[in-house]
């Protein structure tokens, strides 16, 4: 009678496993394939200002692709091309292009040999290792954590529904977050910044889907205090693999952290599948043991190990936001005048060839910053001024 209890048992464990597992999505880690491409259009905006930049706004246009060309292993041989256009309310503009080629790591989402022209972010130079921008594992479980360049994301839905604007469709992601704070010095002043970063991603490839990402800039330019709130937005225009389309959810925000759609939240999904397993083993075990009441062996949980941030990176995150121009340069001391950042006619300044006049500077040319060091140009302005100035002998 008991042994046809404990049989019983065995069997109802067995059929609810089955019955939990068809609702579960086995997702494991993709390998990139030579071939993979994604174009993506890009805006960010400074805008909302008060203070020292009250009334002032800019907008950064970038179109872009990343492709992967060969796969040796593990090691990606990939190539990048973009171009954008910035202009601000002050009626400044200017364009360019960036392409390159660099390698990237297929198992610990780092770069190797160059980037897609990531070098810094806020006036700070990123350090090794640095983690992809577009790619993460697509097997990683809610609440598990990874880098993207410097900043540590959680997973909070495998199943999100995100609208892509650029096809006015949603489509299935995985959405994760990121949340920090940093030290902003470059050409917009010295200012703390918190910003909070949605990523979403192909749940089949890893590869981006979109970002959403939202600054908050609190300091002061050129002594004077002011605050400004800094954003970029990114989706993906293109894409080589399919993007699997989604429902649109009833009342879904960007911050929240269960499903979007329908099925089981992930992290019930497996509290269920190890539920049932236990309660598998308790009945196998009590089926084996008869009437005998002894003790089941106890483990420790295994914590998940996210891999480790950037040593000698002094915040949680330097953030840079996919693609982006090289770090802007502000020569502050040669002279001053009232309009910002602007050096009059013939002014001379140290680059890497030599002392030059300003207006022979050209964007990718390297400049001999306030810091005392070097750093690329990437934005070159004129305006007309009428008025005082100081020169500094």
């Amino acid at each position: 009678m008991d042994n046809n209890k404990a049989l019983g048992a065995v069997l109802f464990a067995f059929l609810l496993g089955i019955a939990v597992l068809a609702n579960v999505t086995l997702v494991s880690a993709y390998t990139p394939q030579a071939g993979d491409q994604f174009g993506y259009s890009e805006t960010t905006t400074v805008n909302n200002g008060q203070g020292s930049y009250s009334g002032y706004t800019d907008q950064l246009l970038t179109t872009g692709m990343e492709q992967m060309n060969s796969i040796n292993g593990s090691v990606v041989s990939s190539s990048y091309d973009y171009s954008f256009q910035y202009s601000n309310n002050q009626g400044s503009s200017t364009a360019s292009t960036s392409s390159g080629s660099y390698t990237w790591s297929s198992s610990t989402f780092t770069y190797l040999n160059g980037t897609d022209n990531e070098l810094g972010f806020g006036g700070i130079p990123y350090s090794s290792p640095l983690y992809l921008w577009f790619a993460v594992n697509p097997s990683l479980p809610v609440g598990s954590s990874f880098y993207v360049l410097s900043s540590q994301f959680t997973v909070l839905s495998k199943n999100f529904s995100l609208q892509l604007p650029t096809e006015n469709k949603y489509v299935q992601t995985i959405q994760a977050e990121g949340t920090g704070q940093y030290q902003r010095n470059d050409v917009y002043g010295v200012f703390t910044a918190s910003y909070t970063w949605y990523e979403y991603f192909d749940p089949s490839t890893g590869y981006i889907v979109g970002y959403n990402y939202v600054e908050q800039d609190n300091g002061q330019d050129q002594g004077q205090a002011g605050s400004f709130t800094y954003t970029d937005v990114l989706y993906v225009t293109t894409t080589s693999y399919p993007l699997t389309a989604a429902s649109a959810p009833t009342g879904a925000t960007t911050s929240t952290s269960q499903e979007s759609t329908g099925g089981f939240p992930s992290y019930l999904t497996y509290s269920v599948v190890i539920l049932a397993v236990l309660i598998a083993a308790v009945a196998i075990y009590a089926a084996t043991r008869g009437r005998r009441k002894e003790s089941l062996p106890k483990h420790s949980p295994v914590p998940d190990t996210p891999p480790p941030p950037p040593s000698s990176t002094p915040f949680q995150s330097n953030v840079d936001l996919g693609s982006k121009p090289p770090e802007q340069v502000v020569i502050r001391e040669v002279a001053k005048v009232n309009c910002k950042y602007c050096l009059p006619p013939n002014q001379e300044v140290i680059t890497d060839t030599g002392i030059r006049s300003v207006e022979s500077v050209k964007v990718g040319d390297l400049v001999l910053t306030h810091s005392g060091k070097y750093q690329k140009v990437s934005r070159v302005f004129q305006r007309t001024y009428e008025g005082s100035r100081w020169d500094c002998a």
